[in-house]
Order: structure tokens, then sequence, then C-alpha cells
């Protein structure tokens, strides 16, 4: 009776044992190592059910004899053991050696359930045992997700591994029919012995498997700080990176400004030399032929260099990070008719504006909106076909609080339908110009800084038109 209760207090220790290291298990559970973690829970569950179901624990039991089950629930923990110790993170590792003895270890074990191999069982689940634990000893020895720099843990599982085959051995050697044993716990001094063993090898692959999720856990929190430094040191550089873009593109926006003014001065110089030979020519009775058309052309292509100069300013002002621009109440028919004026006499002409008499007022920049307009009232004249009027007109849409300016005409050719015209290409010398520009660019940057919109539509056939909309 008192050996009977000393193999049941022991198979509760045993039982508690696993139940206490699962608890502390579960705890350091990630979702890095859940499945590890789970597959060697579910290993002890089934060790702690093998035990559980054997001859001297369920005597009395009303389904009779359990303890084949229980062989079975023991083998079967062993090979989830193996899984976990085996598991490398979203796949299992690949090492012959230990896959040879789990297949061994598979394949043996339905000789368990055989009822004429049943005085033989002992032997049978201790061989299995034995192949089981090498199986495990050799996943975790070549399992590269348990290189640790502690190798304490993966240690211990080791040194319970060969304990294990030690004493699997010896119970093979001492089953039937070498011996009367044919259980593997039992009230005789060698199987009482065998299971203070088993509990003593689980208490060392505990710790040895807590130690190792304790590591695992460790390298996961040095990479997250390793990451997190990698993070600071990269945003640092971003930084440092992004002041020193902004200090060359506030350098280039000085020069191009200095450089701008000093092109100016000489434009405007020749276009007042200009003003003065077109009034000498008034008084002058008979001129060279083509003379009036020659100083039109000159005018005309110091406009366009003046234009080009505000278009390389403004560009450079919106990339700068340091850009202040001051908004204002502005007029629609105002800001308009002053681009208008802008243009070449020739060209205004050309302009037919259709607009209600009145004012309306909306918040903007007028510097860039009167320069925006400048270069789609150039680039209507130019795209247009010769001597065609362009329809300027402004709207208000009040159900979306947007007014829009439509510039339509009728272009000279098919090749500008395309809202390609606002991309920005680079043009070598030899490179035939395209239908982009830098004007047309800035126009789009405008609108965007602004907080509108610019597109080129085709509401009718041979006919297209520029439609801005801001915000009112």
């Amino acid at each position: 009776m008192h050996q009977s209760l000393n193999l049941v207090d022991l198979t509760f220790a045993y039982v508690g044992l696993l139940g206490a290291f699962s608890a502390a298990q579960v705890m350091l559970l990630t979702r890095r190592n859940r499945v590890m973690v789970g597959l060697w829970l579910g290993a002890s569950f089934f060790s702690a059910l093998g035990l559980v179901n054997t001859a001297h624990f369920l005597a009395a039991s009303k389904w009779g004899d359990l303890s084949v089950y229980g062989v079975f629930a023991s083998q079967t923990g062993g090979l989830l053991r193996f899984l976990a110790l085996h598991y490398r993170g979203r796949s299992f590792n690949r090492n012959s050696y230990a896959e040879a003895f789990f297949l061994f270890s598979v394949l043996a074990m339905p000789l368990i359930v055989i009822p004429t191999l049943s005085p033989y069982r002992l032997m049978i689940g201790s061989a299995i045992g034995m192949s089981t634990a090498c199986a495990c000893g050799v996943a975790a020895l070549f399992n590269p997700a348990l290189k640790f720099a502690n190798r304490q843990p993966v240690a211990m599982i080791l040194f319970g591994m060969a304990v294990g085959v030690i004493g699997l051995l010896y119970r093979v050697l001492t089953a039937y029919p070498f011996t009367t044993d044919q259980t593997f716990v039992g009230p005789s001094y060698t199987q009482t012995v065998g299971l203070v063993v088993l509990i003593m090898i689980s208490f060392v692959l505990q710790v040895g498997f807590t130690g190792v999720i304790t590591e695992m856990r460790a390298r996961e929190e040095a990479l997250k700080d390793r990451s997190a430094v990698r993070i600071s040191q990269r945003t640092l550089q971003l930084q440092e990176r992004a002041v020193e873009t902004a200090r060359v593109a506030q350098a280039r926006l000085d020069l191009v400004q200095i450089l701008s003014h000093e092109v100016r001065q000489p434009i405007s110089n020749a276009q007042a030399s200009l003003q003065s030979i077109n009034l000498k020519f008034r008084s002058l009775k008979q001129l060279p032929p083509g003379a009036y058309f020659a100083l039109e052309r000159a005018q005309n292509s110091l406009e366009d260099i003046n234009l080009s100069l505000s278009n390389i300013i403004v560009a450079s002002t919106i990339i700068s990070v340091e850009r202040k621009w001051d908004s204002q109440e502005i007029d629609a028919y105002e800001i308009l008719e002053m681009s208008i004026l802008d243009l070449p006499p020739a060209q205004q002409a050309r302009i037919k504006n259709f607009h209600t008499d009145g004012a309306f007022y909306f918040e903007s920049v007028s510097i860039l909106l009167r320069l925006a307009f400048q270069n789609i009232l150039h680039h209507a004249t130019q795209f247009s076909r010769p001597d065609t009027d362009i329809d300027v007109n402004v709207s208000v849409d009040y159900s979306h609080e947007l007014i829009v300016f439509d510039i339509g005409f009728i272009p000279a050719s098919g090749e500008l339908l395309s809202q390609s015209v606002f991309e920005r290409r680079p043009i070598s010398d030899t490179e035939r110009a395209s239908t982009s520009s830098l004007g047309l660019f800035v126009v789009r940057q405008i609108m965007r800084e602004l907080g509108g919109e610019v597109q080129l539509l085709n509401p009718a056939p041979d006919y297209l038109n520029f439609r801005l909309t801001l915000a009112c």
C-alpha cells in the first residue's frame, strides 16, 4: 500500500512539474515563438497523459486497462517534443539524421497497440523512446534557431536527452523477455527508480527549454533595439540630408535670383532701345522692308526671355523649403486683364474676354496667379491656329465653391491633346522640342501650391481648353 501511494505521489509530482513549467512557458509566449512553444506544451500534455494512463494509477477504472493508450500518448509527446526542437521559424530545419530517427519512431509506434506484442510493449516503447530522444538531441544540436551566446539551455536539453537514451537503453535490457517487467511504471525497485529518473530528466528538459525561450526573447529584444538604433541613425541621416538639401536649394535659389537680376538689366535696356527705335521709325517717311517685323520679333523674343526668367525664379522658389507667399484678396477679372496686357499687342487683339460686369474677389497670391495666366495665354496663342480667337471665360461653381478659368482655342495640330504637356521634359540641343515646356510645368506647380488644379480638356472636336480651378 505504501509503495502504491509512493507511485501515485511521484505521478502527481510529475504532472505538477509539467504544469508549473507550462504556465511559465505560456507567460513567455510571443508571436515568433508561438509554434515552438505550442508544440512543446502539446508534448508536455501528452507526456502527462501517458503517465496518468497507467495500470497503477487507473486500477479502479471502469473502462478497463488503459495503459496501452498511456504508452501511445507518451510516444506522441516525444514526437511533438522533436517537432518543437526541430522548428526554426516558419519552417522546420532539415537534418537527415534527426529525420531518420523520427521516421523510425513514427513507423514503429503502431507496434505498441498490437495485442499479440503486448508482453513486449515495454521493450518496444523504450526502443521507440530511444529513437525519439536521439532525434530530439540531433534536432536541438543542429537547429540554427537554437544557436545562442549562452549555450547552457541547449546543453541542458542535450544532457537530458543523453541521460534519457541511456535510461531507456537500460529499460530495454531489463524489460520482458529479459526480466518479468512488462510496464514502465510499477511496484518493483527498477520501475520506481525509472519513474524518479523520468521526473529528473523532465525537470532538466523543462528548465532547458524555458531557458531557450528566454534566450529567444532576449534575442528578439536585442534585434528590436538594434533596429531602433538603425532607424534612429537613419532618421538622423535623413534629417541632416534634408538640411543640406534645403541649404543647397536655397543657395541655388539665391544664385538664380542674382543671375536673373543681372540678365534682366541688359534686357530692360534692350527693350528701352527697341522702344526708342520704334519711335524713330514712326518719324521716318521710308523704312527698309521688314523693319517693323524684325522689331516686333526682337521685342517678342525679349518678352519670352523675361517670361522664362520669371518661370525659373518661381519654380526655384516653390521647391525651396523657406518659401513665403503673401496672399491677398484678388479680383478675378482684374488679374486676368493684367495678364492679357502682358502679351504683345498683336496677341492681345486675339483674346476675347467674356465676363459679366462687376468684380469677384477671392483669396490667393497675385504674383503667382498672374504668372500662371501669362504662361497659359502665351501657350494658347502659340499652339492655336494663326488669326483665330482665344476665348477666355470666368465662372463660379457655387456647389463646389470653386472659381473656374477657361482659356479655349482651336489647336494648330493634334499633338497638344495630352495631360503630359504639364510635365517638365529635359530638352537637349539636338532633340526636337516637345509640346511640354517649363511654362506649363510652372503653371501646374503654381496651381498645386495654391491648392488648385490645371487641366487640358477637349470639349469639342478641333477645340482645346485650358481649365484652371481654384477654391474661392
